[in-house]
């Protein structure tokens, strides 16, 4: 049988305050039970939830870039290192959950330094919005380079060019450059892990670079997963969808997938 936690000791594990935590369990976020007056959670519960993604509705990506620095640094809890990381790392088996779990982390530092978060983009998004179903090894990331290559090299990642790793951990990552437009940080979907945020591009804006990889580079198989995409368990904004496909020129292709 499980060991039950009661919310204290949740509450120092996750380094959060213990009224988050009665939030999280009175909202039904948490799986818990109560014993008399008092809310007790599962051990095993507990590490299920964290390695459970999950996106929220609620305020996706909360500023106008993500690329520019912050008026104000986030001044709530101090910058995570190396050994938070490796503990925030360690009860995670799933390579995804690891995956997002970092960039949550690496998200919070960023934001620490007076830095908008980075944004989850390419294949590792895909796998996001498809379950798993499309695996990548790499985390592609849009966003300001200058304090993630800050924040990484503090934590003993190597760099070759844009690309950053680290072999003991398995983190491979790469910061392309560009910069998200405004609508399309509106509409990036928040990752809540592990008690950090990561914040993955919108599941449209996905489908249109499939489409867009499938027409002009003739990659058949981008075509494939923009149709599970778009067939899935995510709700699209078809305005947001259809105006995208017509700026790329692929929505002729995009109303062909939907027929199919």
């Amino acid at each position: 049988m499980d060991d039950l936690w009661d919310i204290t000791r949740v509450a120092e594990y996750l380094g959060v305050s213990e009224r988050t935590v009665y939030n999280r369990v009175r909202a039904g976020e948490l799986p818990a039970i109560k014993i008399g007056r008092l809310w007790r959670v599962r051990a095993g519960d507990l590490q299920s939830w964290l390695g459970a993604p999950s996106a929220h509705a609620a305020g996706p990506y909360p500023y106008a870039s993500e690329r520019e620095p912050l008026s104000v640094v986030r001044e709530a809890g101090t910058q995570p290192d190396r050994l938070r990381l490796e503990a925030l790392l360690a009860p995670l088996a799933d390579p995804l959950a690891r995956r997002l779990a970092f960039v949550g982390l690496l998200s919070f530092a960023c934001e620490g330094l007076g830095w908008p978060a980075p944004v989850v983009v390419g294949g590792n998004a895909v796998e996001f919005y498809t379950a798993g179903d499309y695996a990548t090894a790499d985390i592609d990331l849009a966003g300001a380079s200058e304090p993630i290559a800050q924040v990484l090299g503090e934590w003993g990642f190597e760099r070759e060019g844009r690309h950053f790793y680290d072999q003991e951990l398995n983190l491979v990552l790469e910061v392309p450059g560009g910069r998200l437009a405004p609508e399309q940080l509106a509409h990036a979907a928040a990752v809540r892990i592990a008690g950090v945020t990561a914040y993955v591009l919108g599941i449209e804006d996905l489908i249109v670079d499939r489409l867009a990889a499938c027409v002009f580079w003739k990659d058949e198989e981008s075509c494939v997963w923009a149709r599970v995409m778009l067939k899935g368990e995510y709700e699209v904004d078809r305005g947001y969808l259809e105006a995208r496909a017509a700026a790329e020129d692929v929505l002729d292709v995009l109303r062909e997938l939907e027929l199919g």
